[in-house]
């Protein structure tokens, strides 16, 4: 419908018109220097008497004029823009660090100069074929989409733009799930190489116990003396995937272990012996297991693997497999508010124990 202000001949208010059967109103005000002009449409209202549709008009005005205020942000933000203020307010855990990567690598040159409400799925999905067209993997391209959420998702918050078209773009990944056979005789494999590999190191050897246990390598890197708790046997995760602290079961093999090690006068568990601070990666000691496994597969994701495959051969149930990973799997929030992570990871230790020492389980 065109803005024709002269056919709005009535005045209600200050900023407010009427045509001539006050059907339609005409407002025009500005707010921090900013104009805003539109057009409220009560020709739906049939039968209504004047004063009626005066007070409609005159109350949706003031909705307009609240809903400006209450935007803290133009609504001709780029999403580059946005993004800016969206990263800077959230935590600095290393995931938000890969996402901030991700954004700044394979989004922001194709859309970042949109404005936040031009935006389409379309356009998400351009952005995602390009990175297809780079050969990246999916896992890679759905991390588009798990970055451009939270943001969009602010921005309505902040009622820049009503909807999100990053919900609206599915990105189907193929059937890759790694069920390992013999997962069972796997594990126990895979600790009796530990042992021997760094059977003397007991440094490495907690490292690839807590891994034993489904720790990721970020969580295990991160993990803090302060946050472990000899005397209750647990350790707080502060750096998890979903941004959530997690209290695990810390389960007695770890726990002498590190108590054999440990240094008060450092400040993360496995601080690198040659730069005093918390290691970065791990690629020597995960070839030296490669080696020794015979198995150029083998790492920490593939070692997750193996382990929730070994706990389902024992029948521990979802919920527990869920926890021990720290995964918060829809089906199971659905059914329990929160997952306990501190009893599905000693529920999962119990299992991992009787794998690896079958004859003092019995």
């Amino acid at each position: 419908m065109a803005l024709t202000p002269k056919l709005y001949i009535n005045k209600i208010k200050p900023n407010l018109w009427a045509n001539k059967n006050f059907t339609i109103f005409f407002y025009n005000f500005f707010k921090d220097k900013k104009r805003y002009r539109g057009l409220i449409d009560l020709r739906d209202k049939v039968g209504w008497f004047k004063r009626d549709k005066i007070s409609i008009a005159e109350a949706e005005l003031i909705h307009i004029k609240n809903k400006k205020i209450d935007n803290m942000f133009d609504d001709s933000i780029t999403l580059d823009s946005f993004a800016i203020k969206h990263f800077e307010m959230s935590t600095k855990s290393n995931w938000e660090k890969v996402k901030i990567s991700h954004y700044n690598r394979y989004i922001k040159r194709s859309i970042g100069k949109k404005r936040l409400f031009q935006i389409k799925p379309l356009h998400i999905k351009e952005v995602i074929k390009q990175q297809e067209n780079l050969g990246l993997s999916i896992r890679t391209t759905k991390l588009t989409i798990e970055v451009l959420s939270p943001i969009f998702n602010e921005a309505i918050e902040n009622r820049i733009i009503s909807y999100n078209p990053a919900a609206a773009v599915k990105i189907k990944r193929p059937l890759t799930r790694k069920i390992v056979t013999n997962a069972t005789k796997e594990l126990a494999k895979i600790n009796n190489a530990i042992n021997i590999e760094f059977g003397e190191d007991l440094f490495y050897k907690a490292l690839f116990t807590f891994a034993m246990q489904g720790r990721r390598k970020s969580e295990i890197l991160s993990l803090k003396w302060e946050d472990v708790d000899f005397d209750n046997n647990i350790y707080i995760l502060r750096n998890t995937k979903n941004n959530e602290e997690q209290k695990i079961f810390l389960p007695e093999n770890i726990k002498q272990l590190l108590i054999q090690f440990q240094n008060s006068n450092q400040e993360y568990v496995f601080t690198s012996r040659i730069t005093g601070k918390n290691i970065q990666n791990i690629k020597h000691s995960l070839a030296k297991m490669k080696i020794r496994l015979n198995n150029p597969s083998f790492g920490l994701n593939y070692l997750r693997n193996v382990i929730v495959s070994a706990m389902a051969e024992r029948g521990l149930e979802s919920m527990y497999l869920s926890g021990a990973l720290g995964h918060r799997d829809t089906h199971t929030i659905k059914k329990y508010l929160t997952l306990n992570y501190l009893q599905s990871s000693k529920k999962a230790s119990e299992v991992i124990s009787e794998v690896i020492n079958p004859d003092t389980s019995k």
